[in-house]
């Protein structure tokens, strides 16, 4: 994330939390089933935590990244009356590694960093789940404006996930969305 990036993040979250609910996104909801509460999870560009949270209560220990301090801190003061295995890190994505081997869990919700991508699938163990879910060219259809780095071309989830077992896809060049999902595993072999 550059720094205009970052700090256009926390001029948003400075004039409220988006999500007071912590309400998770629907992504999760609608695959719950997938979220065995294993190990451990990440989630990138996690907002205020709302995912997060969700994942805590689910049984994992989640590490919760994110660019922005502001939005961090309203799920810093969830936590402080809700304690959950929750970690909270401030980082710049575009400089985020997250360390090789260590998830059960890798998710990605309205982010896109190409760059980052092989990053969290070293991320993964074996078996491990990935579940991301961005905006995709369609997005400029109701927002013009937006910068077309941060979206996807039809099918790019799935060719850059290509060698992960997928589970499920909206990432087809017919669809309508403006918003692709992948989810899928990590082989199991033991190849970086």
């Amino acid at each position: 994330m550059s720094g205009a990036d970052i700090e256009r993040w926390e001029r948003k979250y400075a004039s409220g939390n988006p999500n007071p609910a912590f309400t998770p996104d629907a992504i999760l909801s609608e695959h719950a089933h997938l979220l065995d509460g294993q190990g451990m999870a990440l989630d990138v560009a996690c907002g205020v935590g709302h995912n997060a949270l969700f994942l805590a209560r689910r049984g994992y220990d989640v590490i919760a990244v994110d660019g922005s301090l502001t939005g961090l801190r309203y799920c810093s003061a969830q936590l402080a009356t809700t304690p959950l295995p929750v970690q909270l890190v401030v980082a710049d994505l575009d400089q985020f590694v997250p360390p090789p081997k260590r998830f059960t869990l890798v998710l990605v919700v309205r982010f896109l960093s190409r760059a980052l991508i092989p990053h969290l699938k070293r991320a993964l163990l074996p078996g491990g789940l990935l579940i991301y879910h961005t905006f995709n060219r369609r997005r400029l259809l109701l927002n013009p404006d937006f910068n077309p780095d941060y979206l996807l071309e039809p099918g790019e989830l799935r060719a850059m996930f290509a060698d992960f077992e997928e589970i499920a896809s909206n990432d087809m060049p017919a669809m309508r969305d403006p918003i692709s999902h992948f989810i899928g595993r990590r082989p199991n072999t033991n190849t970086s």
